[in-house]
């Protein structure tokens, strides 16, 4: 800033404080409010090419009508079971919250009795807890979904003594942590500005200059959250942690650079107590620093907004902020200089020649770095190395943790758990897409297999389908079932013709009874008759059991053909791999599996002889049966023979004798027809050969085209599963889970009519998996970014290449050492699955951005003080002057992350212990020891490969000499 310019400054100080102050009055009457912002976005931000994504768009179009964006799960439970109390404030409550769907956010209501088929999905085994599902036409963080979820928090109340209600799932949960980080704010918004004011009075000592960097800040950020509100309509991501970064590095960053200032006013204000020639002085050679400073976090805070991932690039709009607070550092806080003057500094008066003075102890520690700066170095490699050891980046992607455990929504959560499993809240989907469509028997048939091959794995509790809407598999449709039915109709048809031969056989000896003696004859012919109607109902029986045994041989028959296909294709699938690869022939993996492939052929062999059997058996059948009929018509002619008289009466017995007898041999023809048929099922069951069989009047009815239009979309080419999984979904388990689930389901489709078809998985676990990834990869290109950005302006302050490598270095390992201890602290001794997923980069990022500014504070000092061949003296000098701004802005800096601890946001928890391990440890002992050591160490080098360095400190060394000649020019 050129010294005219400055004189300008303060010239106008009431005009640059009075248009401030318009500034932040325009900003908060005209420009939207940050926090409303904050509160109605999405704090995921997974890219919207992300395949949970994807999955979640193409599910919504199977039933747009049906489907919701987000939902609550009231938890009704009581210890010791439910009362029938409790039921029926249950039933009158999901009936209340079903009058309310397509009202005011809410759009679906399931509960065990809207649809008591599910009941047993809604009600705990156990008995002690229910559930009722509501579902929101908005996203979690909707306006209208947040109000919903208020007005569902109210007509829960009042329920029965004894019980308790918590509301859980997406919306509430992402409810309670928009509250916990807002409340959060607000205390941390009161503790940095009690810390910073504290902190100040101790530095100053005076009641007076604490405000100066308070206006300036206040007023900065009242700009800057405008600015920030209104840029997210040209595209900025905006999250919690904006609002809380801003407050930190503006309230940490800001006051470092007034506390610079204003010190270095007050050392100038001393030589000749001119408070305009001292802010010329102070501007003119402080003002860079101050500059390169902001720069860096400005630079830093600017290349997250090239992160891909949009959480990262939340804290883009910290760049506007320390944009803004630079501007106002080198124009508001002079013009406050100047309005207050000497008073800046009172009760204590600025005497010519008294500045802020030097730090002894820095003073030492810059002695002892020149004496013994190899020495310094492996000391401090020694003992902060195995720090960094204890590092592992464990990671935690808990969202529950965030918050405290006694909000309603993660006690809901926890009950959920505990009675049905923590799966039941945040299912798994799964996409499927076909070119064609997937409402046919081949098509669900593969879904079937496909849903018992992920039902099969460990971590999953159970597969939801168009072919499993209850979680289980449908029995009617399986070959074993099919079979079960088959041999239940034969024993059924068996026991009705045992039941009829055993009548004849009464009838017939009743008969021989009755030819000696007429009495005798006429109570016969009466048993006879009655016996006779017993046949009838026996034959009766044998034709309903015909029928459902040829029912059964037909699904018997379409069982068997879908099993030969399934064999037929994978022996040529085989042939054609062993084909290609015949080394593969050795391996004992394919030797089982071609034994098991053999198996499976002897089975089916198994399988085709049965079924002859079975044709023979039915074969066999028929002439008995015919034989019988023949019987029975002999025994009919016999009876009317012995109606017609006494005469032919002998005749007519002989007859009915032959008929009865007859009728008897051609139903033990059909007991043993029947016991063939029999054995050949039992043969066939035997074999243990799966299947499955879709008749096509199973699929035509109503109970499995309600599930088809749930699952499946209307035009059958987009399909969905919900995997409910065994563990916690935010857990690691989860996420391998995922991985297993995605290769199982691939595989399982691949061979057979849906190979061509397409997966995606959506829902929690699936979306932490892939923050996995992209948190990850855009932590390296985004950190390299930012140091990049670091190096190039410390390169064009410095002018040097070799001083900004070994800062970047010492922050780097500075860094490394820091998480090591708050993983040590929050996952060693505070037993943490780990540290929350996004804390490392926040940490590197601020550590490293805020950090390099006590860099760029000693080091500008040191380069104004070098002279050439005095590298010792300049740092020394630096040391002892900068010692006590560096303490005093780690201090701060360090106070308003500490903060953030209080906030009651585990994340923000972590980054703030973090920064302040941080701060404090590069401030004392990079800043104190290993940069002074290695300044020292490499001597001239400092400035290679630029030499300008050295000509400009000869040249203030030339002209420091003149200035120290008296005016008349004698010595």
């Amino acid at each position: 800033m050129t010294e005219r310019f400055i004189r300008g400054l303060a010239r106008a100080k009431w005009l640059i404080l009075l248009g401030w102050l318009a500034i932040a009055a325009i900003s908060m009457l005209a420009l939207p409010d940050l926090g409303s912002i904050v509160r109605q976005t999405e704090q995921k931000f997974i890219p919207t090419d992300s395949e949970s994504v994807v999955a979640k768009s193409m599910l919504d179009r199977i039933n747009p009508e049906s489907t919701t964006k987000s939902s609550a799960i009231l938890v009704y439970s009581r210890d010791g079971g439910l009362t029938d109390e409790d039921r029926t404030w249950l039933k009158a409550k999901a009936a209340e919250l079903a009058g309310l769907s397509g009202k005011d956010g809410f759009k679906s209501v399931q509960s065990a009795y809207g649809t008591p088929e599910l009941a047993s999905k809604f009600r705990s085994q156990d008995g002690t807890t229910e559930m009722i599902l509501v579902g929101f036409s908005g996203t979690d963080n909707d306006a209208l979904t947040q109000d919903a979820v208020d007005s569902l928090n109210e007509r829960i109340q009042g329920s029965p003594a004894g019980s308790k209600v918590e509301l859980t799932g997406s919306a509430p949960i992402g409810k309670d942590f928009q509250q916990s980080s807002s409340d959060g704010l607000k205390k941390t918004e009161l503790l940095t500005v009690g810390l910073v004011l504290v902190i100040l009075l101790i530095v100053f000592r005076s009641p007076v200059a604490p405000f100066i960097p308070l206006i300036t800040i206040g007023i900065s950020l009242v700009i800057t959250r405008g600015l920030v509100a209104a840029a997210t309509y040209w595209g900025m991501p905006v999250s919690s942690f904006t609002e809380s970064f801003l407050i930190a590095v503006m309230f940490g960053a800001g006051t470092d650079y007034c506390i610079l200032l204003i010190q270095r006013f007050r050392e100038e204000l001393s030589r000749d107590g001119d408070k305009v020639e001292a802010l010329v002085r102070t501007v003119r050679t402080v003002g860079k620093t101050v500059a390169f400073s902001a720069s860096t976090v400005f630079v830093a805070f600017f290349l997250i907004g090239f992160a891909q991932f949009g959480l990262y690039q939340s804290a883009a709009g910290v760049s506007i902020g320390v944009a803004v607070t630079l501007i106002a550092g080198l124009t508001l806080t002079p013009a406050l200089l100047m309005a207050f003057g000497q008073a800046t500094f009172w009760p204590s008066k600025i005497a010519s020649g008294q500045g802020h003075g030097d730090s002894k102890l820095w003073g030492s520690m810059a002695a002892l770095a020149a004496r013994r700066p190899v020495a310094i170095l492996l000391v401090t490699v020694i003992l902060l190395a195995p720090l960094t050891l204890l590092y592992h980046n464990k990671r935690s992607f808990d969202d529950l943790a965030e918050i405290s455990p006694k909000l309603g929504s993660v006690q809901g959560f926890r009950q959920v758990e505990r009675s049905f499993g923590s799966g039941e809240v945040f299912p798994l989907s799964v996409a499927i897409t076909s070119d064609a469509s997937m409402r046919t028997p081949e098509a669900l048939a593969a879904m079937e297999t496909a849903s018992a091959s992920l039902a099969s794995l460990s971590g999953v509790k159970e597969v939801r389908s168009a072919v499993r809407p209850l979680g289980a598999q449908l029995a009617d449709l399986t070959v074993s079932g099919q079979l079960t039915q088959t041999s239940q109709a034969l024993q059924q048809l068996k026991d009705g013709v045992d039941k009829v031969a055993g009548g004849l056989r009464d009838a017939e000896a009743s008969v021989a009874g009755g030819q000696g003696d007429v009495d005798k004859l006429a109570s016969g012919l009466r048993t006879m008759a009655s016996k006779t109607k017993e046949a009838q109902t026996g034959l009766n029986q044998i034709h309903g059991g015909l029928q459902q045994a040829s029912k059964g041989a037909g699904q018997l028959a379409g069982g068997l053909s879908q099993s030969a296909a399934v064999s037929s294709s994978l022996r040529t699938d085989l042939d054609a791999l062993l084909k290609s690869h015949p080394e593969l022939k050795d391996e004992a993996a394919m030797k089982q599996l071609l034994g098991k492939l053999q198996a499976l052929e002897r089975s089916l062999k198994q399988l085709e002889g049965g079924a002859d059997r079975l044709s023979a058996s039915f074969s066999q059948l028929n002439p008995g049966v015919s034989k019988a009929a023949g019987g029975l018509g002999q025994l009919a002619a016999g009876q009317t023979d012995a109606a017609e008289g006494a005469a032919k009466l002998g005749g007519g017995l002989k007859e009915l004798t032959s008929g009865l007898s007859a009728g008897a041999g051609g139903l033990g023809d059909v007991s043993k027809g029947l016991t063939q048929v029999k054995e050949a099922t039992a043969s066939i069951g035997d074999s243990q050969i799966p299947g499955w069989n879709l008749p096509q009047s199973a699929l035509d009815s109503p109970e499995l085209q309600q599930a088809l239009d749930y699952y499946i979309s209307a035009d059958g080419k987009t399909a969905k599963l919900d995997v409910v999984l065994a563990v916690n979904p935010y857990s690691p388990e989860a996420q391998d889970t995922v991985g297993r689930i995605r290769d199982a389901l691939r595989a399982s489709l691949s061979g057979s009519s849906l190979a061509n078809a397409k997966v995606y998985l959506s829902g929690t676990s699936a979306q932490i998996t892939e923050l996995k990834a992209i948190s990850k990869s855009d932590f390296v290109r985004t950190g390299a970014f930012v140091l990049i950005g670091i190096f190039i302006v410390l390169l064009i302050m410095l002018r040097s290449i070799l001083a900004p490598l070994y800062l970047l270095l010492s922050l780097g390992f500075n860094f490394l050492v820091t998480m090591g201890i708050v993983e040590f602290i929050f996952v060693k001794l505070l037993g943490k699955e780990g540290l929350s997923w996004s804390a490392s980069f926040f940490i590197f990022l601020i550590i490293v951005a805020l950090g390099v500014d006590y860099s760029i504070f000693l080091m500008a000092r040191f380069k104004e003080e070098y002279r050439p061949g005095g590298i010792t003296h300049a740092m020394t000098k630096a040391m002892s002057t900068t010692g006590g701004v560096i303490v005093s802005a780690a201090i701060i800096m360090g106070g308003t992350f500490a903060a953030l601890m209080m906030s009651g946001v585990n994340t923000l928890l972590q980054i703030g212990a973090g920064i302040v391990i941080g701060l404090i440890l590069y401030a004392f002992v990079f800043m104190g020891l290993v940069v002074p050591a290695l300044a020292n160490l490499f001597g001239e080098a400092n400035w290679w490969p630029f030499r300008r360095v050295q000509k400009e400190a000869t040249g203030r060394a030339a002209n420091r000499d003149r200035s120290l000649q008296p005016a008349d020019g004698t010595e």
